[in-house]
């Protein structure tokens, strides 16, 4: 039985799909389990991003595996994210509702900034913390992800569209080594860097940290062939490693020492990559590190059980760039949260998720107003979806950017019908109590409200609201007629009722 300070995190790569199940203990986490199984997800995706129906299958059982070890674990306990591979899946939702169903938990898809910023939270949790600058590299089955930064704190981060598994497809596929399949796969490396080196160079790095499969296999073929003295990584090293491959015809016949028969159908693909980046940085040496992503996750779950949500410092940094009303967003979201009281049990399952969406989405609202005054609901919702929120999956940006775009105007079911099915009633709920709580601040002052009741009985919602006042609010009156037309697309019947 686990305890009930355990927590898990699952990294559903390119390549490998890792699990790692910890425990956490004021703020520190000690591992319990590892898991890891070569699933090859991007090995199965074709190139109008269609996924090969053994490989889904491979997928799907390996999630299987590892839902039975955590089915004891609460939602909350259980951080599970896709990488390079499900981002460029057709048609995602699809497969990630089977590969839910075989976890039994959810799936969010992140970006690839997301990834890096993730992989350099396991880095850094796994060094020793000073204030010297460091360069992580990490090497993927779809991507590779550079980030610098100091301490816990990532200042530069990209991810480039180049992993081991890219590699061996595009170049490799038949199994033959070729000197200029070797040339061109290295020209391509230093293509895709060469958007990027000047940046890194010029910010400077005092050390350099690699993590990961591909680059943890490389050092140990290094060690384990003796092709330099010390430990980690150097360039020679990886020249002469290079050399050594380019001797081969075939794929099959590089059975080099300290290199696994898991490893093996990938490893000249990450090799090439490294090779690059070094080649393209100037790069001498790099330490390994045992941190990466799923590390990054369980330190990201903590953060969240500590109210230390990196996400809220996403929002609240958006809201400053682009200017938002703060005291307006407060009073939105003091009643917002009014009727969310009210509403939770019949509208809202999960309380603490939709709570945090909806406080998100009342400190974003109107950040589109920065761009123009028409339409802004629009422009704010372009801003959400599109921008680099450190915390936040893509699910989870859609959903928000779905909620402001919603908050005023015209709304229609149609609306929502890119959201996941079992979330668009939650979205549609979430939308009506924001809606209504900037109709009751239009004003934009502060005025105190009265006690509001709000009712729901299967599709109708009631607001009850003193004579009085409604009689001295003629506007507001105006607003909530117009908003029970609005909210007949989506199947409610808005009624206000008169209390004397």
């Amino acid at each position: 039985m686990l305890s009930k300070n355990t927590i898990a995190a699952i990294d559903l790569g390119s390549n490998s799909f890792h699990m790692v199940v910890a425990e956490e203990n004021l703020g520190q986490v000690v591992i319990l389990d590892r898991i890891r199984e070569m699933v090859r997800l991007a090995e199965g995706l074709d190139g109008q991003g269609q996924l090969d129906g053994k490989v889904e299958q491979r997928a799907l059982d390996c999630l299987s595996r590892f839902g039975q070890r955590i089915r004891s674990l609460d939602a909350h306990c259980v951080s599970t994210v896709g990488t390079n591979t499900l981002r460029r899946i057709k048609n995602a939702d699809d497969f990630i509702f089977e590969a839910e169903q075989a976890l039994g938990f959810p799936i969010e898809i992140i970006s690839g900034v997301e990834e890096a910023r993730l992989v350099y939270q396991g880095v850094a949790h796994t060094l020793e913390q000073d204030h010297s600058s460091k360069l992580i590299i990490d090497i993927g089955g779809g991507s590779t992800e550079l980030i610098i930064g100091e301490g816990f704190s990532p200042q530069l981060l990209n991810s480039l569209e180049m992993g081991c598994v890219m590699m061996m497809q595009r170049f490799f596929a038949d199994g033959k080594i070729k000197s200029k399949r070797l040339q061109a796969a290295r020209i391509l490396v230093l293509q895709r860097m060469k958007a990027i080196h000047y940046t890194y160079r010029r910010l400077g790095w005092d050390s350099v940290i690699g993590s990961s499969g591909s680059i943890k296999s490389i050092a140990s073929v290094i060690r384990e062939m003796k092709l330099q003295e010390n430990d980690g990584i150097n360039r020679k090293s990886l020249v002469k490693l290079v050399a050594i491959c380019s001797d081969y015809k075939k794929l099959k016949k590089l059975d080099f020492p300290g290199l696994s028969e898991k490893r093996q159908p990938v490893f000249l693909g990450g090799l090439i990559i490294l090779a690059g980046v070094f080649e393209a940085l100037g790069i001498e040496h790099m330490h390994v590190s045992e941190g990466a992503l799923r590390e990054g996750l369980l330190y990201d779950m903590v953060g969240r059980r500590q109210n230390n949500d990196i996400r809220n410092k996403s929002i609240d940094s958006l809201s400053n760039r682009f200017h938002a009303d703060l005291r307006h967003a407060q009073r939105i979201e003091l009643t917002a949260f009014d009727f969310f009281q009210q509403l939770k049990e019949e509208w809202f399952d999960d309380v603490s998720h939709s709570a945090s969406l909806l406080r998100w989405a009342c400190e974003l609202h109107e950040i589109g107003r920065n761009i123009s005054h028409s339409s802004f609901q629009k422009h704010g919702a372009y801003i959400i979806e599109n921008a680099d929120l450190a915390g936040f999956s893509r699910q989870e940006q859609h959903r928000l950017s779905v909620v402001v775009r919603c908050h005023r105007g015209k709304i229609s079911k149609d609306d929502f019908k890119d959201t996941h099915k079992e979330v668009q009633e939650n979205l549609i709920h979430l939308v009506i109590v924001l809606r209504l709580s900037v109709i009751f601040h239009r004003s934009r002052i502060e005025n105190k409200l009265p006690a509001i009741k709000i009712v729901i009985s299967e599709k109708e919602l009631t607001l009850k609201l003193p004579d009085r006042w409604l009689n001295e609010h003629p506007l507001t009156i105006n607003d909530l007629e117009q908003e029970a037309e609005y909210l007949l697309a989506v199947g409610l019947k808005l009624v206000t009722e008169r209390m004397v």
